[in-house]
């Protein structure tokens, strides 16, 4: 398994054993909807004639495509993140970002906060706190890996930040859709991103993608809190397949038995 050079909430990096093998292969199109920091759609680049990234966070997905297509990326980001020991820059960096956005900006507050974990507050200001980290040589090495591996495929690959009701693929009959979308019963720093209503209109722009003939595999967590979208495909009878992992991390409240699930239309 290829890993990213991003410590994302929710990353299913430690799921993809699991995950994986029960994707669909027969599609020649993968449409990763909502793809955070990238490592699902990072280990199927091999599978597919076409794979289209896409997630709401523009600069996230500014750096996604800059890692790949700008060689002087990783030099920017570098000038910008602050020393160990230097919250006020970090502060300073913080600030900036927050008034004039960049994928350099971000990628450089990810490396420097705490648990090198974006969050952003309901205003959708960067709100992590400082986190005694910069760029280093282990994060230089995950880079240049990663970004050899997608370069091999980058000619078939697309990346977009769009809202997802606005992601429609040319021929739904020939695409795989993975979801990931912010889980609703927890609180993690992308949940700002999100709401009840988001919930179902994502079930409505999956019953529509499987009427059309697309097939799809959306991840989630059962817990005593429900989610309007598992229930909503939980009642449309689609196939639930029950994981292992735990969440507690990123529960807004501890103590909660949470399943992981994936749910699929096929």
């Amino acid at each position: 398994m290829i890993e990213t050079p991003f410590n994302y909430t929710g990353s299913k990096y430690k799921l993809l054993e699991q995950i994986l093998p029960k994707f669909d292969y027969s599609k020649p199109y993968f449409l990763d909807l909502f793809c955070g920091g990238g490592s699902v759609y990072t280990n199927v680049l091999d599978k597919y004639e076409k794979i289209w990234a896409n997630d709401i966070i523009k600069n996230l997905v500014e750096i996604h495509y800059s890692l790949v297509n700008n060689k002087s990326f990783v030099e920017r980001v570098k000038l910008l993140c602050p020393a160990k020991d230097d919250q006020n820059l970090y502060h300073t960096l913080r600030d900036s970002y927050n008034s004039e956005k960049s994928p350099e900006k971000l990628f450089a507050l990810m490396l420097s906060c705490t648990n090198n974990m974006m969050r952003f507050n309901k205003s959708f200001y960067f709100n992590q706190t400082f986190g005694k980290r910069t760029f280093n040589k282990n994060t230089e090495l995950k880079i240049n890996k990663w970004v050899e591996h997608v370069e091999r495929f980058k000619n078939k690959l697309y990346y977009t930040s769009l809202d997802f009701s606005s992601v429609h693929p040319f021929d739904l009959s020939k695409t795989f859709i993975y979801c990931d979308p912010p889980y609703y019963q927890t609180e993690a720093g992308y949940n700002a991103y999100w709401s009840i209503e988001k919930e179902i209109n994502l079930s409505n722009y999956l019953n529509k993608a499987d009427k059309a003939g697309a097939t799809f595999a959306v991840s989630g967590v059962l817990c005593d809190e429900k989610s309007p979208l598992l229930e909503s495909l939980i009642e449309s009878k689609y196939k639930v397949h029950y994981l292992e992992f735990d969440y507690e991390k990123v529960a807004r409240k501890k103590n909660k038995d949470y399943k992981e699930i994936l749910i699929t239309n096929y």
